[in-house]
């Protein structure tokens, strides 16, 4: 076997043996067919198979992902050498030694991991590509009027990315990485913006967008794009409001992704539907006033807050008040969703 190939089959390895064999266990209860959440005490990993490879990702850092390979690197013994790393996966490839793991660490594993098409290790990595803004944004501020210390708030730290080389933003998406509705949180999408480009990563699934929370916040909007949920969020910056977003229509996990941002929020809060105001906003915003029922709390209420002019968004909102203002330059700026 050459050097290649034999990296090769290294990430053929069942990753989920590897961790067992390192202290991490397998949670049946937050684990599917797909998607294996295991955890160690201090760290939480999940591990999927992404076409003949087995990858994974760390539930707390996005920057640890990847393939067995990298597992090594990153979690068995951080920044070792290619050599260690076949020193530490060269015996999981004889059949006498992953046996007697696989008796050992029985129960403490998946083994078997079906294929999936949501690819989260791929997701984190990409992700972690993308950096802070740190600067006057041109296209956030120039163009879409949002206010540039709105950006540096603590609302929202550490909650939007941008591509340097193409100005895109970048709004991470948060959800159960097995699929399941439990507690779990990880990266599990993002939602991509820019100067014609409306799209949601390869690989990934839509969660939910949430910007930073305050103790003090008694309202809860939730909108269908990032961008419009801090349009509203600049348009609204003297309360105490907390955002969050869907893009786009409700998958079958963001129900109770919602529901539980909804029952975070204490005591007389308000949920506001701050969707677009079409056909597609009517239904999100009849849709949030059944998950508000759902939830069962009497002293929430239910809020509609949604732009006035039928076919008009937040964001559309936000640039007509900084176009007054001549906070905006007019750049023909299209508004398609």
């Amino acid at each position: 076997m050459n050097r290649e190939s034999e990296l090769d089959r290294f990430k053929e390895l069942n990753l989920s043996v590897i961790a067992s064999a390192h202290g991490y266990e397998i949670d049946k209860k937050k684990s599917t067919r797909h998607s294996v959440l295991m955890s160690n005490g201090a760290d939480k990993i999940i591990v999927s198979q992404n076409g003949q490879h087995y990858v994974y990702c760390s539930v707390h850092d996005s920057a640890s992902n990847g393939t067995a390979i990298d597992f090594s690197q990153k979690v068995i013994e951080p920044g070792c050498s290619l050599g260690r790393v076949r020193q530490l996966l060269r015996p999981f490839l004889g059949a006498g030694y992953l046996s007697s793991i696989q008796q050992e660490y029985a129960g403490r594993f998946a083994a078997e991991i079906k294929p999936s098409t949501t690819d989260i290790a791929g997701v984190a990595a990409r992700y972690s590509r993308f950096v802070p803004i740190a600067q006057f944004h041109a296209y956030l501020c120039d163009v879409r009027g949002i206010p540039f210390d709105l950006l540096q708030s603590d609302r929202l730290q550490g909650r939007l990315r941008h591509s340097p080389s193409q100005g895109s933003i970048v709004f991470p998406h948060w959800g159960c990485p097995s699929g399941t509705g439990s507690n779990e949180r990880c990266l599990v999408g993002y939602e991509i913006k820019g100067q014609g480009v409306n799209m949601f990563s390869k690989g990934g699934r839509k969660g939910l967008w949430m910007s930073a929370a305050h103790k003090s916040d008694r309202s809860l909007a939730i909108a269908e794009s990032g961008l419009d949920a801090i349009s509203y969020l600049a348009m609204r910056s003297k309360e105490q409001v907390r955002v969050a977003s869907l893009s786009g229509k409700m998958n079958p996990q963001q129900p109770e992704l919602v529901k539980s941002a909804i029952e975070r929020m204490g005591q007389g809060s308000q949920i506001i539907a701050a969707f677009d105001n079409d056909k597609a906003g009517d239904e999100l915003t009849q849709r949030l006033a059944d998950l508000v029922a759902e939830v069962g709390r009497s002293d929430l209420q239910f809020k509609e807050d949604r732009a006035q002019a039928r076919g008009a968004d937040w964001n559309q909102v936000l640039v007509e008040e900084a176009r007054k203002s001549g906070r905006v330059q007019a750049m023909g700026l299209s508004f398609g969703r």
